[in-house]
């Protein structure tokens, strides 16, 4: 059976002849590829005219076939990442330790968007875990004799705080595609359960990933007849029911989580115990926290020690996004585009209307 893909449209502006010639044998040459033997591909390309009557078809091959759609807008989106935050870009998120005198050390978080932080179905690839850079930066504590800290603080001020489109579907804002985004992500902003069965109608255990007690679960899953299984969350909580009926060990399977920015400190903090650091105060947010390591002078920045920074280039996040069709990537780099282009807190606003200003300068 074959497997289908979207029809691809693509608009040319201002190609001479010879080019859009080009343009027609390279892509006729990729529909011949042995890869495409079992593929269905329709395919559009098209010189747009000063009129709809002087628009000039420069390649079509099956463009008229119904094919299931796939996210072409995520082309425009990477498309203006790449222009607009460049080929060299690389998200960064920085780890630090800020000492306030007799009230303790709290380590400190600074948040840039990066929608590939702890995502274990990609990073299983080079061996790492969800946890794997929260570990690393526990070992950097160890080094430096730190094994007490107060407050694990998190500044998500890169992006607003408005996590889920208001004009997502409600009913399926618990789905790992409809993950929300943070300035701060950790495992694409969701949970992973991997079950285990015992006798026949007997609750199930599990286990997740990562291992936190960010959610909170209610279980009423039990080995049946059938693999059933549902995971659901109450809208704006962590309350997370796992039901239904399974017929054998299973997973992943996964649930979106609400807040990713405190999930991710949260999940920050006990991966620091597990790995023998105490900590004594709470898990909370400090969107002035970046601001206030700027600002300081001489004398205020010897209370900051900056530790360690994790950086992803752009390159890994926009494969992602367009080959795996990773909707928390796409909306992570629309926030980050917005932030790069007004210094504000990315926003859907603001980052739409940078999108629309790369259109706009390709003659859009």
């Amino acid at each position: 059976m074959k497997r289908l893909l979207a029809v691809l449209w693509i608009v040319l502006f201002g190609f001479a002849g010879a080019a859009a010639a080009d343009v027609s044998g390279d892509i006729a040459a990729v529909l011949r590829s042995k890869d495409l033997n079992k593929v269905e591909v329709g395919v559009m390309v098209a010189q747009l005219g000063e009129s709809a009557d002087a628009t000039r078809i420069i390649f079509r091959s099956d463009s008229d076939i119904p094919l299931i759609p796939a996210s072409n807008l995520k082309l425009i989106t990477t498309a203006a990442a790449l222009d607009q935050l460049g080929g060299d870009f690389k998200f960064r998120t920085t780890f630090a330790l800020r000492d306030r005198g007799d009230s303790g050390r709290d380590v400190v978080v600074f948040g840039d968007g990066d929608p590939t932080l702890g995502d274990v179905e990609m990073l299983k690839a080079v061996g790492w875990g969800t946890t794997t850079v929260f570990d690393g930066w526990a070992e950097q504590l160890k080094k430096r004799g730190v094994t007490n800290v107060a407050d694990v603080v998190v500044d998500d001020s890169v992006f607003d705080t408005e996590f889920v489109h208001p004009h997502w579907p409600a009913n399926q804002i618990h789905l790992r595609y409809s993950a929300g985004v943070g300035g701060l992500n950790l495992n694409a902003n969701a949970v992973d359960f991997y079950l285990t069965v015992g006798g026949v109608g007997q609750t199930v255990s599990y286990v997740t990933d990562p291992d936190t007690r960010y959610i909170n679960v209610k279980n009423t899953c039990v080995r049946g007849n059938e693999n059933a299984i549902w995971l659901t969350r109450k809208a704006d909580s962590n309350d997370i029911t796992l039901g239904g009926q399974t017929n054998a060990n299973t997973g992943p399977v996964s649930v979106s989580i609400h807040d990713p920015s405190m999930f991710a400190a949260t999940v920050l903090s006990e991966t620091l115990v597990r790995n023998g650091i105490t900590v004594s105060g709470s898990v909370r947010r400090d969107r002035a926290a970046l601001a206030a390591y700027k600002a300081a002078d001489d004398a205020g920045r010897s209370a900051w020690t900056l530790l360690a920074a994790h950086e992803t280039p752009l390159a890994m996040v926009l494969a992602r996004t367009n080959k795996d069709s990773m909707n928390m990537y796409a909306e992570s780099l629309l926030k980050r585009l917005g932030h790069a282009a007004s210094q504000q807190p990315g926003s859907w606003a603001n980052g739409t209307a940078a999108a629309g200003a790369y259109l706009v300068k390709l003659g859009v």
